[in-house]
């Protein structure tokens, strides 16, 4: 049976498994514009509109009729009549023909309905569905307005799969395999605050309650920047529950978790309907989570192996000064910052970083206001100028090598990391303000 496909460029699979693609795009678009309006008459008026806008050639009716003839030679299974001219336009009848528009649709529904009572069988289901897209729903043959927004759409629909894709992940209980599709997601789609709130989820139940504040933090400002608005209600009981630790933040109990959502292949790589790679179309290659000025669009397609998560923040360094890691827990906490002689200063609700005068580098850990709450925080600066943090679910060793701690580089990194420990302490304490407005306000 033949399949017209269009999740991608816009081609037809025939019987025998070979595959058709029209030759230019004004053929392709065409194509597109008959199979989405199957059984339906489209006049020649609102063909020419959707092949050549507003600007038509002079004998646009005839160029028409010159790109149906040929799109009828190209169309498999001889006998059948596919397109049928009619006095006021053309029709395709798809006879037996299937789409993978159709197939998309059929088992993305499914998986979504899935969900509540089955995430296993919903995360296989939608994995199936997003596996059907081979690059951007009819990839260059968007001139006009039907194949737009008919483009429109299924962007919409392929983007509510993956949001139930992780959804199921996360309800199967798996959390550290997924935050590196989530982060990429978060970034190239920053208005959908679906992303960002999976993402806190994610964050939170692998041990990473800082970043899950973080993402927050910067889904508020992207928010407002662009829109003027503040995160919706759904956003804001996030964090409200990460903030108070709340009980149903932690993982279902144990079910067989499906196959972890996997990178998405570059826009620059799709695979071909072989199934192979080429470089030809949409997608993302497999990796890490990258930085977020990489804005190409993830076409998630699931594979059995799952990209590590992202490594945890990382310190802002300097000659000769080491950081493992800078793990830090309770509402609000922020960043660590590595440098030589440097420390990092971690915090709960209200309290501060300060840098003491005389002490290089040095960042105190400043009791939280009267009333609040911190976590358990230890600190103890040893004569090399080293700092161990611990019960922070990490820590943050430096060491002042011999002839280095007085020259005049150390001086100006040391002043730099004081500046910047500064500012992240500000950032942090506008933070708390407003999260304590908030729920001074609920």
């Amino acid at each position: 049976m033949s399949e017209f496909r269009l999740l991608g460029p816009v081609t037809v699979c025939d019987t025998a498994g070979g595959v058709i693609a029209p030759s230019g795009p004004k053929q392709r678009a065409l194509l597109a514009t008959l199979v989405l309006h199957a059984g339906q008459l489209l006049s020649v008026d609102r063909l020419v509109e959707e092949l050549w806008g507003s600007a038509p050639p002079a004998n646009a009716s005839n160029a028409l009729q010159a790109h149906v003839a040929r799109l009828r030679r190209l169309l498999p299974a001889p006998g059948h009549e596919w397109i049928s001219t009619l006095p006021t336009g053309y029709l395709l009848a798809p006879g037996r023909a299937s789409t993978d528009v159709a197939r998309f649709t059929r088992l993305s529904g499914q998986g979504r309905a899935a969900l509540p009572h089955d995430p296993g069988q919903a995360a296989q289901l939608l994995q199936r569905a997003l596996s059907l897209w081979r690059g951007p729903a009819l990839q260059d043959s968007r001139h006009g307005p039907l194949c737009t927004a008919e483009a429109d759409r299924l962007e919409e629909q392929r983007l509510t799969a993956l949001e139930a894709l992780y959804e199921a992940s996360l309800q199967c209980g798996r959390s550290t395999g997924i935050t590196a599709g989530l982060e990429r997601l978060s970034a190239d789609h920053p208005l959908r605050e679906r992303f960002y709130d999976l993402l806190m989820l994610a964050l939170y139940r692998g041990g990473r309650q800082a970043e899950a504040l973080g993402v927050y933090e910067r889904a508020r400002r992207h928010l407002i920047t662009t829109l003027g608005i503040e995160p919706g209600p759904a956003l804001r009981a996030r964090l409200e529950a990460i903030l108070n630790h709340c009980p149903t933040l932690t993982p279902p109990p144990h079910q067989t978790p499906p196959p972890s959502p996997s990178p998405s292949p570059s826009l620059h790589q799709h695979p071909s309907p072989t199934g192979r790679s080429h470089p030809s179309g949409p997608g993302r290659p497999p990796g890490p989570a990258r930085s977020r000025g990489d804005r190409t669009d993830p076409m998630a397609l699931p594979a059995p192996a799952c990209a590590a998560d992202p490594p945890a923040l990382s310190p802002l360094t300097g000659p000769a000064a080491s950081a493992t890691s800078a793990g830090m827990t309770g509402p609000g906490a922020s960043a660590g910052l590595t440098g030589p002689g440097a420390s990092a200063g971690l915090m709960g609700p209200g309290a501060s970083v300060g840098v003491p005068a005389g002490s290089p580098g040095g960042a105190g850990l400043v009791a939280p206001a009267a009333g609040a709450g911190c976590s358990d925080l230890t600190g103890s600066a040893g004569p090399t100028g080293s700092v161990d943090l611990t019960d922070l679910g990490g820590s943050a060793g430096f060491a002042d090598p011999a002839g280095v701690a007085g020259s005049a580089d150390l001086a100006g990194e040391l002043a730099h990391l004081r500046a910047r420990i500064e500012e992240l302490a500000r950032d942090q304490q506008d933070l708390l303000r407003r999260i304590q407005r908030d729920q001074a306000v609920h």
